[in-house]
């Protein structure tokens, strides 16, 4: 398969992005954001604005979960679950237990200055009495 020139690849990027808008997939959206940021600093440029719409997306996703757990009406707290290979932010935070309401207002996950590729992959888990 053929390299795609950068103009080719930010083409395909953008098509990406409209197509994720469209059914509002705010994980997808996130990642592309975040493989967005990795292809500008292979480029030796700065990503940090991409990164940062990357972690507002994975910010969206994770209020609207709590949201979801809030309405069940049977979810009063929650756990962080980090993944083997986490920055040590993210790694502070496992297994973490929160109320929802202090998950909501303190908003934990996800980590701004986690240092993965992809931002941080932490989830919450509902924590069932």
């Amino acid at each position: 398969m053929p390299k795609l020139s950068p103009d080719e690849k930010w083409k395909r990027f953008n098509k990406k992005l409209n197509e994720l808008m469209k059914v509002n997939d705010f994980f997808g959206l996130a990642i592309t954001y975040y493989e967005m940021a990795d292809f500008l600093k292979n480029e030796g440029k700065d990503n940090n604005h991409l990164r940062k719409i990357g972690y507002q997306m994975k910010l969206k996703l994770q209020s609207e979960e709590l949201k979801r757990f809030t309405d069940s009406g049977v979810i009063k707290n929650v756990e962080i679950l980090a993944t083997d290979d986490s920055c040590e932010s993210c790694k502070n935070l496992n297994h973490k237990i929160l109320s929802i309401k202090e998950a909501q207002l303190k908003k934990p996950i996800p980590v701004e200055e986690c240092t993965h590729k992809y931002g941080c992959r932490c989830t919450y888990l509902p924590v069932l009495e």
